[in-house]
């Protein structure tokens, strides 16, 4: 380490701080240059030489925010962004509060001016700590950072650096926000060939916490009861399935609960391996329309975002909610639920009606013969499609999310429609993440570039694509404009191009009285040429407007990224999402019906 005479204070502070994030098991650091955070940039590229953890630079602070998040997500360790003075620091808030909800140790590094400076009408000075508000997460502000430190002295750096990277990850993971003011000069004045590499932690105790599926699934004999079915929100994690397994309950999960997949390289066409009862059951809000008035109990995992059919379901006064929290914290909660942690202290009993004992396997039998027609009915619907039909929203999930299963890749999904395709036709067997903490559309491309690049890893595999909308690429088309330094990725970037925001056209803004409003102020119809955009950022671009081309694009191997732009039509698209719904609602109920009477005779 350069010895500390020869070193500016600056210089010693930011080599101190980039040290002790090696040593807590950092090993991505996003930077967006600015001058005041000169050091700290010095000090990463330094560490990067060594070896010691890989930087990424991006332009844009708010895309540096979340393509931090990304990272922080796919390795599950804490990745810092670190940020000049001023108006840098609040583009990090939209990443900071999906952060907090999604639970993701994302670190705030913002470089400030000397203390003196604050207040005093300095340039690009204004106040960094409070920014965000104060530190509250484990008080109950998940918004909030979980810790707010300032540290201008590196004798207290290192210990500093350390507390935040713990609160960072737990009790109850989420942002934290480190204020480092530095004063001039700003340049190193002796070599930073420092050996990062020795201080570098191992990372084995620096990866979020989540229960066991042998500790989940011992649950079972404590929520076992007659018309039971399993919730697996986002984030719920593969152990939703081993508890539906050993409750013999339906499994409804949504597509970035972790539950849906991946198979284990079983081909979809072989069936689901091993116990029926676990298998991921397509189209949620299908299957609850024809079945849902039969559930009496419903087990909650991970936190439900995307269906009103389960939010109407968790309402219901006569149906019991169990909800299985994480080990740290409640994710999630709904009036008068029993809450439970597996291999926790004994259940707390709601004020619902009372569980009873044992499961039924006639009944989770009917569910799985609905799921089955509707997964039958959808590859009819992909076949329509292929045979010379008009392209749809869910007939693009089912494709992309069948090439994500079968490359063993990720997919990274936009909210709004995207999300919901994806609930209602994609397949079992693709893992799909998603920012689903505050379900907004902002930072969705610089998210998936984060899930990417930690796809450059060794120890990673499968490719990385992204299915968005085109309201949602266009809010964040800065994300694909990326330095000609930086590491090159993979990823392919899906649109669904309908020219606008169709999902309103769903809700109650699409109703014929709302019409007069609803192109301008809801659907907002644009005039962006992706084309164009694709070209600008040096992407690939192909356009599609049949089955039969995604399907061969979907087979090429993603090398580099590429954009594919997916036309759709919006004119009719409710009226014919309403009728592929009646279709799938016929085929589950049909199938329901004759499972039941099969069980009876």
């Amino acid at each position: 380490m350069s010895h500390a005479e020869d070193r500016p204070v600056a210089q010693a502070l930011a080599e101190t701080v980039v040290a002790a994030l090696v040593a807590g098991g950092v090993r991505d650091v996003v930077l967006a240059p600015g001058s005041r955070s000169a050091p700290m940039a010095y000090a990463l590229l330094a560490a990067e030489e060594a070896g010691a953890l890989r930087l990424h630079v991006v332009v844009d602070e708010r895309s540096a925010g979340f393509q931090a998040l990304g990272l922080a997500v796919a390795t599950r360790r804490p990745v810092p962004v670190v940020v000049t003075s001023g108006s840098a620091v609040a583009n990090l808030h939209p990443a900071l509060v999906e952060a907090g909800h999604q639970r993701v140790p994302l670190v705030v590094v913002s470089c400030d001016r000397p203390a003196a400076l604050v207040r005093q009408a300095a340039s690009q000075t204004t106040e960094h700590v409070g920014m965000f508000g104060d530190a509250g997460g484990a008080a109950g502000g998940v918004s909030r950072p979980r810790a707010v430190v300032e540290v201008s002295d590196p004798g207290e750096a290192g210990p500093a650096v350390g507390r935040v990277l713990e609160r960072a990850l737990g009790p109850l993971p989420g942002p934290v926000h480190l204020n480092v003011p530095f004063a001039d000069p700003l340049v190193p004045r002796a070599s930073v060939a420092e050996t990062f590499s020795a201080h570098r932690g191992d990372g084995t105790a620096h990866e979020r916490p989540t229960a066991s599926a042998a500790s989940v699934s011992a649950l079972a004999p404590v929520v076992a009861a007659p018309g039971t079915v399993v919730v697996a929100g986002d984030g719920a994690g593969p152990q939703a399935r081993e508890l539906a397994a050993a409750l013999d309950a339906p499994l409804l999960a949504e597509p970035s609960s972790g539950a849906r997949g991946p198979l284990g390289g079983v081909p979809r066409a072989a069936g689901w391996p091993g116990n029926d009862a676990a298998r991921p059951l397509p189209a949620t809000p299908v299957l609850l329309d024809v079945l849902g008035a039969q559930v009496r109990h419903a087990v909650v995992l991970g936190r439900p975002t995307l269906s009103r059919q389960v939010t109407r379901l968790l309402a219901r006064e006569d149906v019991a909610v169990t909800i299985v929290d994480p080990p740290s914290r409640a994710w999630f909660d709904v009036p008068d639920a029993m809450h439970v942690t597996p291999g926790g202290e004994a259940p707390q009993a709601g004020g619902r009606a009372p569980l009873g004992e044992g499961g039924d396997r006639a009944w989770g039998e009917r569910w799985v013969a609905a799921g089955l027609a509707v997964d039958a009915a959808l590859d009819a619907e992909v076949a329509a499609a292929l045979a010379g039909g008009p392209l749809e929203g869910w007939v693009v999930a089912r494709l992309v999310s069948d090439a994500v299963r079968a490359d063993d890749g990720v997919l990274v999904a936009g909210a709004s429609m995207a999300i919901r395709e994806l609930d209602l036709a994609g397949v079992a067997g693709a893992r799909v993440v998603a920012s689903r903490g505050v379900a907004g559309i902002d930072g969705t491309v610089s998210t998936a570039v984060g899930h990417a690049l930690a796809g450059t890893r060794p120890e990673t595999t499968g490719p990385v694509r992204v299915l968005l909308g085109d309201l949602t690429l266009q809010h964040d088309l800065g994300g694909l404009a990326r330095g000609r330094l930086e590491r090159p990725i993979d990823l392919q970037v899906v649109v669904l191009a309908d020219d606008g925001g169709s999902i309103f056209a769903t809700l109650e803004h699409g109703r014929p009285e709302h019409a007069a409003a609803h192109e301008r102020v809801f659907a907002t119809p644009q005039a962006l040429d992706v084309g164009a955009y694709a070209h600008a950022v040096g992407a690939a671009y192909t356009e599609v407007t049949t089955a039969h081309q995604l399907l061969t694009v979907l087979g090429s191997p993603v090398r580099g990224v590429g954009i594919v732009e997916v036309r759709l039509s919006r004119v009719g698209a409710a009226a014919r999402r309403a009728g592929l719904l009646e279709r799938l609602r016929s085929a589950a109920g049909t199938a329901a019906g004759t499972a039941a009477g099969t069980a009876a005779g």
